[in-house]
């Protein structure tokens, strides 16, 4: 029997697990001006490979979450990260685009066994007062973590770390390998310590977790097998979770080599010097993540008590980042703008989480995999769609400004600006139909 204390326990190695999903995910981002360098990559060729990573983990979603409502989240968070070890390694032997591109599709298989088989195998252990706070420590703390490892350590390793080493190879291949190595480790301790239910779970959680239909959860009519695709809470909430994810995409994606342009641009530092300055500006959007989103997510609790919606949360944060990302656009730049502006990227574009909680209220916890896989699976493959454009989307809006490089990066923040736009209205046109439709 599992005292209710072990949750705590599942959060800590869900929150590991979930890190190497992040790291994974954005390994190549703190390295890029090497890997461009080394592989002769224009940024449109950059927005390929961050989009042959994304393809597949949308189309995975489904799948995962299948396995995991049907077989528990333990083995295939634990497999998943090993896999992901392995493609790392293949990585880092890539010597042409087209081989990057491969095991870059093979890790978005691999990764897609963090996000969807983690949320619902938390919906078992917490309760509803704790899901939003829970939600959001998960995917804060460890994404973070992940990101800033990816953003800032990777290149610092690559520089400082690996130029003399006797086991691995220096450079950016070196800083991949030694990642592999912990991630593999990571695995295995996922093996180890976490358990997909909570060891009284015979088809209806612990106290305080209701199982799907006894906690006052939106009922899935009888009225046939695709009925739920009439209800347009779920389309507006997927249109939501796609548009939040287009702009979480685009902007850890670009930012941290916008910044390093930027230095070495405007400041005149040298490749390594804007590296590791953009990689410290990605940083501080890190810090934003790791304290934004359970912060935010501890606010949806809290609305909730007082019986207001939680999806205000994400619309309006949402919206918020779109803002902040003008600043790239329209203000004077300088270090301090363009950490303060990642800072606050870092807060409002990480509210999503909480989706997984108003996803498992709705339509109870035995659902979860599969609602949320099926918003994620296309909120991710939008994702990819777009990022794998972003790179020619941002040179056709910077043509006419051939003197001024930076220029390249407009387009994608026009993108930004206008999923924060379109975010907060599918939020609240949401919140309208679900006010109609009582839990």
């Amino acid at each position: 029997m599992h005292r209710p204390s072990y949750r705590w326990i599942i959060l800590l190695f869900c929150t590991l697990a979930y890190g190497v999903s992040f790291l994974v995910r954005w390994s190549y981002t703190g390295l890029a001006p090497y890997i461009s360098q080394d592989l002769g990559l224009d940024k449109a060729a950059l927005g390929l490979l961050g989009g042959a990573f994304f393809y597949p983990y949308a189309l995975a979603q489904i799948p995962w979450g299948w396995i995991t409502d049907r077989f528990g989240g333990r083995y295939v968070i634990g497999a998943g990260a090993l896999l992901s070890a392995a493609g790392l390694l293949g990585f880092s032997t890539s010597d042409s685009l087209e081989e990057s591109v491969v095991w870059r599709v093979f890790l978005g298989i691999t990764a897609a066994t963090a996000f969807v088989p983690i949320a619902s195998m938390l919906s078992h252990w917490f309760g509803e007062r704790e899901r939003g706070v829970v939600n959001g420590t998960y995917y804060g703390i460890g994404g973070g973590v992940g990101q800033g490892v990816a953003f800032l350590l990777m290149p610092l390793l690559s520089v400082y770390l690996l130029q003399d080493s006797s086991f691995l190879r220096s450079g950016w291949r070196g800083a991949i390998e030694l990642v592999a190595v912990l991630v593999s480790l990571v695995g295995i301790l996922c093996v180890g310590f976490l358990r997909s239910y909570p060891a009284s779970f015979k088809g209806v959680a612990l106290r305080g977790n209701a199982a799907a239909g006894t906690d006052g959860t939106h009922a899935i009519s009888s009225g046939g097998a695709w009925t739920w695709t009439r209800d347009p809470v779920l389309w507006l909430l997927g249109g939501y979770f796609a548009l939040s994810l287009v702009a979480l995409r685009l902007v850890p994606a670009w930012m941290s080599l916008f910044a390093a342009d930027w230095f070495r641009l405007k400041e005149q530092y040298d490749i390594n010097a804007a590296a590791i300055a953009g990689g410290t500006v990605g940083t501080l959007y890190v810090v934003g993540h790791v304290i934004g989103s359970p912060v935010l997510g501890k606010l949806s609790d809290w609305l909730m008590r007082w019986k207001l919606p939680r999806v205000f949360v994400p619309a309006i944060s949402l919206g918020i980042a779109g803002g902040c990302v003008s600043t790239y656009l329209y203000a004077a730049l300088s270090p301090w703008i363009l950490g303060m502006v990642s800072f606050l990227l870092g807060i409002f574009l990480h509210a999503f989480p909480i989706m997984n909680a108003i996803v498992s209220e709705r339509w109870g916890v035995a659902m979860t995999g599969r609602y949320l896989g099926g918003m994620n699976m296309i909120g991710q493959f939008v994702g990819a769609v777009v990022l794998s454009m972003s790179g020619f989307l941002g040179m056709a809006f910077g043509a006419d400004m051939a003197e001024d490089s930076l220029g390249e990066y407009r387009g994608i923040w026009y993108g930004v600006m206008g999923c924060g736009v379109l975010g907060m209205l599918c939020g609240g046109l949401a919140q309208y139909f679900m006010s109609r439709q009582p839990r």
